[in-house]
């Protein structure tokens, strides 16, 4: 069976998406983030984040004319953007100061989310794949879309507020002994891991440098990263992974750090599953499907089987790495501004995606991915694209 997002020869000839979900939360330099207290922290909502989005994206599209029926450009949609993008600047300038729970979601982190994801919705970048997209440098929440409308890449800078990432900074570093580190030779495990990015004011890192894999469902298989298409085919005939191969929990969940890291982190991560939900409801509800279905399949090992909080299979941690670009497919790469807070849905089998070098500063991100040969496993459909009519078809003309 192919990968979610495979080869293609025209738009027409795309299989299910596969979109790979990453979290930025560490570029410190240019950027200061202090510290909050915990002392009269905002309010935890009981609204659900659904009901905001469909507030916010009524409240602007309300009497509109324009159509679902075909897929709408960035110049359909330039006064309702503005709208919300007012919206959202404002808030941003009330939570400047704000003080936030330590393990929950805020009242106003709600809001903001709301509004970072239904500026994403009205501000929609369409392409064809060839030639490839001249967009230039893109700094607001957007969405990407093929031809068709279906989605391709979610955009969501400052999703996350900067008190957040910095409380979420701090779990990550007891994590900083257990990182695989790679040096920077050549050969297989270079390509799959990059190599340490040193910040250009100093050598020192807080919080180390390398990755950490952890999954708990994998077939005892490292996932690579093949530098050509062509690869990708060969390495699929010469190292399959059967459907009769065991799946395991990955080694890395056995060490007590990772598993209180796990806890620590938990809060945060279902959070992100809501906002998946909205964005990618197929996939997500496919990722549960395998989180209830993996009790059943994997081989767990003592200590006791672990309480897995994302709906995707796969969460790597890279800290202060470059890396190379990814196989998936050769394509254009991303011109998309990784500022701390930031949230990337993207097809990683179709898109070229890499960190490259930066100036100042340290980053953390947290790659989150869905495993297709383990949904293979245990019987699970590929999910469809999130296309915009679904999105804005309920505010506007059919």
């Amino acid at each position: 069976m192919p990968p979610y997002l495979g080869c293609f020869s025209d738009v027409g000839a795309m299989s299910h998406p596969n979109l790979l979900f990453i979290q930025v939360l560490s570029y410190q330099g240019p950027y200061v983030i202090t510290p909050h207290s915990v002392m009269n922290p905002s309010p935890v909502t009981d609204q659900p984040l659904s009901a905001l989005v469909y507030h916010a994206l009524s409240s602007v599209l309300g009497g509109s004319r324009l159509s679902a029926s075909v897929v709408l450009q960035r110049s359909d949609l330039w006064k309702p953007r503005l709208r919300v993008r007012s919206q959202l600047t404002n808030l941003q300038r009330d939570m400047a100061e704000e003080l936030l729970p330590p393990a929950s979601i805020s009242s106003s982190e709600l809001k903001l989310t709301a509004l970072v994801i239904s500026h994403a919705i009205l501000n929609p970048y369409k392409t064809i794949y060839f030639p490839y997209p001249q967009w230039g440098y893109i700094s607001d929440p957007a969405t990407f879309l093929d031809v068709h409308g279906r989605v391709l890449v979610w955009y969501l800078p400052g999703i996350m507020p900067l008190a957040r990432v910095e409380c979420l900074n701090e779990i990550h570093l007891p994590l900083k002994d257990s990182l695989v580190k790679c040096s920077k030779a050549g050969g297989q495990s270079q390509r799959r891991f990059g190599h340490k990015h040193v910040p250009e004011e100093d050598g020192n890192q807080k919080f180390g440098h390398g990755r950490l894999m952890n999954s708990p469902a994998t077939f005892q298989q490292a996932h690579n990263v093949i530098p050509h298409v062509l690869w990708e085919h060969f390495w699929r005939l010469i190292d399959p992974q059967r459907l009769e191969d065991k799946v395991y929990e990955s080694s890395s969940l056995k060490k007590q750090v990772v598993r209180q890291w796990l806890k620590d982190i938990s809060y945060a991560e279902e959070f992100w599953n809501t906002i998946a939900d909205i964005v990618l409801p197929d996939l997500a509800q496919v990722g549960r499907d395998a989180i209830s279905a993996k009790a059943d399949w994997v081989i767990t090992q003592p200590p006791c089987p672990i309480r897995w909080p994302s709906i995707y299979l796969g969460i790597d941690v890279i800290v202060n790495q470059e890396t190379p670009p990814h196989l998936d497919q050769a394509s254009a790469p991303s011109l998309l501004s990784l500022v701390p807070g930031t949230m990337v849905f993207l097809a990683g089998k179709l898109l070229t995606h890499s960190v490259p070098k930066w100036e100042k500063g340290e980053r953390i991100a947290l790659a989150h991915y869905m495993k297709d040969a383990v949904h293979n496993r245990f019987g699970l459909a590929r999910p469809a694209f999130t296309q915009q009519k679904h999105l804005l078809g309920k505010f506007l003309q059919t």
